[in-house]
């Protein structure tokens, strides 16, 4: 790691961006931020309206113009929102989900209200539609 990257990453927490913003901005591990920052005994500065996490990109950290009225804004495009759910797929809300059995194994999972899904991952729709392969030869074997 150069001397300038060092000194992005700790001009980055004085202004108050946490290690996971720093880490995901400059596409770097979290633990080496925090390393960093322990180091020198950076201290953040208090958020403020300018530097909130609201006000930052989720993925990215660009910061985001809010509206005075309506909802506010998490992702600066569709590009950064549709990454960071990918990284993020534990963290949806099944305000509307439903508990449902899978027919093939058995086991519990949550789904949406109106897929109505039957099974709880692919590989079991495959197991359940076509089986095992079975040779009708008995030389084969």
């Amino acid at each position: 790691m150069t001397q300038r990257e060092r000194e992005e990453i700790l001009q980055l927490r004085i202004d108050g961006m946490s290690y996971t913003q720093i880490a995901d901005k400059l596409r770097i591990s979290r633990n080496t931020v925090k390393s960093i920052c322990q180091r020198v005994g950076i201290q953040p500065t208090e958020a403020t309206e300018e530097n909130h996490d609201s006000d930052h990109c989720k993925l990215c950290g660009t910061v985001l113009a809010q509206h005075a009225t309506g909802k506010h804004k998490s992702f600066c495009s569709d590009l950064c929102r549709r990454a960071w759910w990918k990284q993020h797929q534990d963290q949806r809300s099944f305000k509307s989900g439903v508990k449902a059995k899978c027919s093939n194994c058995g086991r519990i999972f949550l789904d949406y209200e109106k897929n109505r899904r039957k099974y709880c991952c692919h590989a079991c729709y495959i197991h359940a539609r076509f089986g095992k392969k079975k040779t009708y030869d008995n030389r084969a074997v």
